[in-house]
């Protein structure tokens, strides 16, 4: 049985979600309570821990070279996924949004369009418009309470001459849905039938929650493999996002080729002495570990909509599937987003993702780190539905015009 109650103080330890800096120079203040950036207010496995410790004992600290880690997430996925991956086909590189940017210059032209699908992971905009690419938005649309492709729109988009990357993000973050076979294997057929090569971000796709399971694209068909790029990590799984380490699979050799050459044209590819030790270790001894915390990530998301039911009725879900970030539907409260912003950073004092920085469809929703001690959890949420009750929309209470707070 694992400890995932216990309160670890993280604001001296250079924590970026806890730091006043952080905090201060995204929401212009230091003195929130932070549910935003994903990583998790837990103590890593005592697998892992022990195996850093014993690194750290050695003394020497140099450059390291290995494949025990390598040989670890090989088995993994074949256990996990049933995903048979060749050491060759591996490529390392300190995160998943690394990974996105190199894979941009690989593989496009400044001027080149690349497809998203909005609302989705900021940083997969970022990444486009960085190096000199566009972005191209197959957005997201909601049908009956629930978030579906707009295929139309997709092949649409995919047929453009100048579209040359997908970036997929399989589970979704924020919506946290699982996308079918059936949705992946309709995707990744448009994209072949239009030499669209696709980078599917599948980083969460440990973090299945309900008895739910990750359909890993690489594994739908072997047709796909001269188009696709698939880049997994253990920061999310296993609170590692410190170690930076990701595990970049090609399993076609051009691709390949093409993605390595920018990892040495930007002098990348040696990992952390640490991060060995401590994904090995990770794969190897802690799904138990792993296992427990989605038993308890589940009953976290159970405690929220119970509590939002209660206290913030108006507060809309979607089907969570995965992930420990759950997306938060405030519109029903008829707030500007700005208005929205202003109560939840400034009034409630809550750090969270505004909805708005996953593109224009995230107006008027929220995202909300649920990894946390519940304690932690609850006493957010408590001042969340203090601010509204104050401003007239709590329980029982009809909505009053809020004008600028």
């Amino acid at each position: 049985m694992y400890d995932f109650d216990s309160i670890i103080d993280r604001r001296s330890s250079n924590s970026v979600k806890w730091s006043g800096l952080s905090l201060r120079q995204l929401y212009g203040r230091s003195d929130l309570k932070p549910f935003w950036i994903a990583d998790m207010d837990f103590a890593v496995a005592p697998a892992i821990q022990t195996a850093v410790m014993e690194k750290a004992k050695h003394g020497i600290y140099g450059y390291s070279h290995g494949d025990s880690h390598v040989h670890a997430f090989i088995d993994w996925v074949k256990r996990r996924f049933n995903w048979k991956v060749r050491a060759e086909w591996i490529q390392h590189t300190p995160g998943v949004v690394t990974a996105l940017n190199l894979a941009v210059n690989a593989f496009c032209e400044p001027g080149d369009q690349v497809m998203i699908q909005e609302p989705v992971y900021y940083p997969f905009a970022n990444a486009i418009r960085n190096n000199g690419c566009h972005v191209l938005s197959n957005d997201l649309v909601i049908k009956n309470g629930a978030y579906e492709i707009d295929f139309a729109d997709f092949a649409e988009k995919a047929r453009r001459p100048d579209t040359r990357m997908f970036i997929l993000c399989s589970p979704h973050n924020p919506i946290g849905r699982l996308w079918t076979r059936e949705e992946l294997a309709r995707m990744m057929e448009i994209c072949k039938e239009n030499n669209v090569i696709v980078v599917a971000d599948e980083i969460h796709c440990d973090l299945v929650l309900h008895g739910s399971r990750h359909q890993v694209v690489a594994e739908l068909d072997r047709a796909y493999h001269r188009h696709l790029v698939t880049c997994m990590a253990p920061s999310k799984t296993f609170n590692l996002a410190g170690l930076q380490m990701s595990f970049i699979v090609i399993e076609d050799a051009e691709l390949r080729r093409r993605f390595a050459r920018q990892i040495q044209k930007n002098g990348l590819g040696m990992p952390n002495a640490f991060a060995i030790e401590a994904v090995t270790a990770a794969y190897n001894e802690s799904e138990d570990w792993l296992e427990e915390l989605l038993d308890y990530l589940a009953d976290n998301a159970a405690f929220v909509r119970g509590f939002c039911r209660e206290y913030l009725s108006r507060v809309r879900f979607f089907k969570h599937e995965a992930t420990y970030l759950m997306w938060l539907d405030f519109r029903d409260y008829g707030l500007k987003d700005l208005d929205l912003q202003t109560l939840i950073f400034h009034q409630a004092k809550i750090a969270m993702d505004a909805g708005v920085w996953f593109g224009h469809c995230g107006e008027g929703f929220m995202r909300l780190n649920i990894a946390a001690p519940r304690a932690v959890l609850e006493d957010a949420l408590r001042d969340l539905a203090a601010v509204f009750k104050e401003r007239g929309m709590g329980p029982d209470q009809p909505e009053t015009a809020m004008g600028n707070l």
